[in-house]
Parts: C-alpha cells; structure tokens; sequence
C-alpha cells in the first residue's frame, strides 16, 4: 500500500515540475519578446527613403489604363527630411510634382460623362451590346487629352511613413490620402465615379444609379486600383504572430460570416452519418440472421449466397469507387440527389462491416444458450430472438459504437458528388478566402471534437456493461 502510494507522489512531483518548467520557459520567451520590442536599431537615410518611394509609385497597378500611366510617369517626388516616430518608425516629408486629376475631372465631368453616354446610345442603337471596355476605350481618349495638354499641374507635400517590422528593410506605408495627394488626387475621383448617379446630357437629367457598367467604363480609364495598404506591424515577433491568427481566423470564419458553412456543414455530416448508420444496422442485422441460420440450420441457401456476395463486394472495394458508382452510374440518371444518395452508399458499405459485427456477436454466444432454449420448449427463431439475440447485442454494442465514429469520418468523402457536408464546408471557405490552413485545421478539429465526445460516450458505455455484469 505504501509502494503504490510512493508511487503516486513520484508521479504528482514529476507533473507539478513538468508544469512549472513549461510556465518558466514561456515567461522567458514573452519577457524576451517585450525587451526585443521596446526599441528598434534601424535606420533610414533621405536616399534609402527617395529610392523606396520611387520603386513604390513605379510599381502601381496602372492596369491598361493609359491615364493612369500617364498620371505615374508624370509624378515626381523628393524627400525633404527624415525623422524618427514614436511607434517604431520614421516620418519622412515629401515635396511631390503632379497631374492635378481632379481639378480637371471637375473642370470636364459633364463632358466625361456625356461623351460616354453618347457613345453607348450609338452602340446600343446599332442594336449591340455595350460592356465597360468599349466605354472605357473610347473615354479615355477625352481624359488623355485634356491631362497631356500641360494645363493641369500641382504640387505640395505629404508625410510617408516607414516602419520597422523586423525585416530586411523598412516597410512603407502610404495611407489613401497621402496617396491621392501624390497622384493629383486621382483617389477622390474614383470614388466619385463609383458615388455618381445621375448626370446632365442635352439638358436633361438622367439616371445611372442601375448602370454598373456604364459607371464602371468611365472608372476603368483611371485603372489604379485604389491602395489600401494596411498600417505594417511593428508589434514583437510573437505578437505578430498571434496578431496574423487572428486575422487569418476573421477572414475564414468572421468575415462575410463564412462560419455558416461550418455549422451547416457539421449538421449534414451528422445527418448524413445518423442516417447510414441506421441503414447499415438494418441491412447488417438481416445480412447477418441469413448467414448465422444457414451456418446454424442450412436453410437460406441462395439468400445465404447472396449476403456473401454483398459483404465480400463492399469490403472489397474502395467506398469512394463505390460513392461514385453509386452516384454517377446508377442514381444520377435517374434524377436521385446527392444526400439520398450519400446516406444509400454509406448506409450499404456500413451493413457490410455490421453485419460481420453481429455475426460474430452471435456466434460467440456459447452453443449451449441454444440447447437450454431448445430444451425449454422454444422454437429456433423464439430462442434467437429472447435468449441469444440479447446477449450477442450486449456483447457487440461498442463495436457498433466504435462503428458509428467510423463512419462519421468515413462521410468526409461525400464532397466528392457535392454534398455539402463539414468537408466541403471547409473547401468551399479555402476557394473563397484562398487559405489553406485556417479552413482545412478547422474541420479537422472539428472532426476530432465530434470523434473524442462520441469516444467518451462509447467509454461511458462499456463502463456501465462491464458493471452489469459484475
């Protein structure tokens, strides 16, 4: 008694120290991550700052827009001074040289406007359809014409800042604003082009709050995509981590509330796995009683024959093969949707291992339960069915337990026709945010919260028939 309580303490000792090690190595390594982020070695010189910014202004999506281009390859900017900020980072000051966009698109917006609404009436009484591009084509011609005139120019200066996020060099952040003031203030007129719904054509006032297209060919002349950087972390490399899960985990689930996905898809899986477990005991429990009866009795010969076929077919096939046969080849000619078909599938490839389970439960019943029903004055089928039918069920229940969380993750394979399970769930959110981590983890662990809370109860389970039978 005192071995096995020694024993004990050992053991509470070795955890409780394990526990405080792991505590001291974490308060180590965030005290380390604090210290390292308190301050920032780096430096950035006035010609490090003019070189960044040229390569930045240069590298704007100017798409195929020529006044886009135009307004790029006419701005020009040079670095004034450089000072360091408070938030790990550097002000630097700028004195830009620009196209003055939107005094001209002021200047010009009814004429903008109506030569892209003429345009698209004589398209349109051609009898063609009008898309954005053709609009987009012959406007910028207008546009173009009036910034290479030489007539719009300004300039002024604007604060950019540069950021130490621990990388090889420092990172530049150029908010919305700074850049509408660098490009003439070519952001501002995009919004209102996208915010205008009416203009003014012969006189008359017309609305475009419905013309997407119309809207979007006048936008498309200024093709630079508006720059929508955000503000760089500079946080500790451990907080910057943290800081990049959770976004990854608010554009996956958060945003657009994708989450959905998930709990629909955690019911279809659950759905469809009930569901072809309940086929599967059917079909495994008649398939069963025929091969038991015939081994017992040889009645059922051809039945008999028949189960064997069945079973040794659908153990010996893959059951994705199967889930497409099943679909593809016989039940989509005849007009049966995916679910139906998922649960028939399932249903058929569980029976199959069910009825190998009772089976075996059956025969494991010792012969002479049959003899004593026999001898009380039961027929065969009363014996089966009060004497050892109960007993084989007591014996093989957590197999089919154990069969039940088999099949739960068997069904992840039911995307395959389109059934939008928890799997699927999971691929549809990967195609919208183009993450493959975050999604794919998550219906694993929920995979995994399903499996260990069934895990438990089939615990549970075999506690209580152990005690009964004690």
């Amino acid at each position: 008694m005192n071995h096995h309580s020694n024993k004990k303490k050992q053991r509470r000792i070795i955890n409780i120290s394990l526990v405080a090690l792991c505590v001291v190595i974490l308060l180590s390594v965030v005290l380390v991550d604090f210290i390292s982020n308190k301050s920032t070695t780096a430096s950035l010189t006035p010609e490090e700052a003019q070189i960044q910014i040229d390569e930045l202004i240069a590298s704007l999506p100017t798409a195929v827009a020529k006044c886009s281009k135009y307004v790029v390859e006419n701005t020009h900017m040079q670095v004034l001074s450089v000072e360091p900020g408070d938030k790990r980072n550097f002000v630097v000051k700028v004195k830009y040289d620009t196209v003055d966009v939107a005094s001209m698109y002021e200047a010009h917006k009814d004429q903008i406007f109506e030569t892209a609404w003429n345009y698209a009436e004589g398209v349109k009484a051609e009898g063609k359809k009008v898309n954005a591009t053709m609009i987009q084509i012959e406007v910028q011609k207008y546009i173009l014409a009036q910034l290479e005139s030489g007539t719009w120019k300004i300039n002024g200066e604007v604060e950019v800042y540069f950021y130490d996020v621990r990388a090889e060099k420092l990172e530049m952040y150029l908010s919305d604003d700074a850049l509408n003031h660098l490009l003439g203030g070519y952001i501002a007129v995009k919004d209102d082009i996208k915010a205008t719904t009416e203009i003014t054509v012969g006189g008359k006032t017309v609305s475009i709050a419905s013309d997407n297209t119309f809207r979007n060919g006048i936008n498309q002349c200024f093709g630079l995509d508006n720059y929508d950087a955000e503000v760089p972390d500079t946080s500790s490399p451990l907080q910057q981590k943290w800081n990049a899960v959770k976004a990854d985990f608010h554009k996956n689930f958060i945003e657009d509330q994708h989450w959905k996905y998930i709990v629909e898809g955690v019911g279809n899986t659950l759905a469809l796995t009930g569901l072809s477990l309940l086929l599967g005991i059917v079909l495994g429990l008649f398939t069963a009683i025929v091969r038991v009866v015939f081994e017992k009795t040889d009645r059922l010969y051809y039945l008999d024959k028949i189960c064997k076929a069945y079973v040794a077919i659908i153990r010996g096939t893959p059951l994705m093969v199967q889930l497409l046969i099943i679909y593809f080849v016989l039940l989509l000619p005849i007009g049966i949707e995916k679910f139906p078909a998922a649960v028939l599938c399932f249903g058929l490839n569980s029976g199959a291992y069910v009825s190998e389970i009772i089976r075996g439960g059956i025969m494991s019943v010792d012969a002479g339960q049959t003899e004593a029903g026999r001898s009380l004055g039961f027929g065969y089928g009363a014996t089966m069915f009060h004497i050892v039918m109960p007993q084989a069920f007591k014996a093989v229940l957590p197999a089919l337990c154990n069969e039940f969380i088999t099949l739960l993750k068997e069904t992840s394979v039911a995307f395959y026709i389109g059934v939008a399970d928890l799997t699927r769930a999971g691929i549809k959110i990967r195609s919208i945010t183009y993450s493959n981590f975050m999604p794919l983890v998550a219906v694993a662990l929920v995979y995994l919260f399903l499996v260990l809370i069934l895990t438990k109860l089939v615990g549970i389970l075999e506690r209580r028939l152990r005690k009964s039978e004690r």
